[in-house]
């Protein structure tokens, strides 16, 4: 039986011509809806480890997940990634620096104590 790794890797290997990886983020992000919670959990480990690879594709795919996920443990790690991600793939200096705009939010609600927030800025 094929893992979630698999099966990621083989839609990301054998997609069409013109698949974008925000296409292929919304199709993990909702086929993780139908899935049980280990895979789902798999998938988020997975895009932790492609936000590190070396395919451009991949770290895309994996910026894409971010949307209603958290690939790291706190905003700081994320800002540390973004660097680096621009240094790699300067094409996606736009991309990262768009969801690292994204995430911040997120994150700081996040140490915040809730991801929906009710702080200061939300009442």
């Amino acid at each position: 039986m094929a893992s979630i790794e698999d099966v990621m890797a083989f839609l990301v290997d054998h997609r069409a011509p013109g698949v974008t990886p925000g296409y292929v983020s919304e199709q993990l992000l909702s086929m993780s809806w139908i899935i049980d919670a280990q895979d789902a959990a798999r998938i988020v480990d997975v895009g932790k480890r492609w936000l590190r690879s070396d395919d451009s594709f991949r770290v895309a795919v994996a910026i894409g997940l971010e949307n209603e996920t958290y690939l790291a443990d706190s905003w700081a790690e994320i800002a540390a990634l973004a660097g680096p991600l621009k240094e790699r793939f300067p094409s996606m200096a736009a991309d990262v620096d768009a969801w690292t705009a994204r995430a911040e939010t997120a994150y700081r609600k996040l140490e915040g104590g809730t991801f929906f927030g009710r702080g200061e800025e939300d009442a």
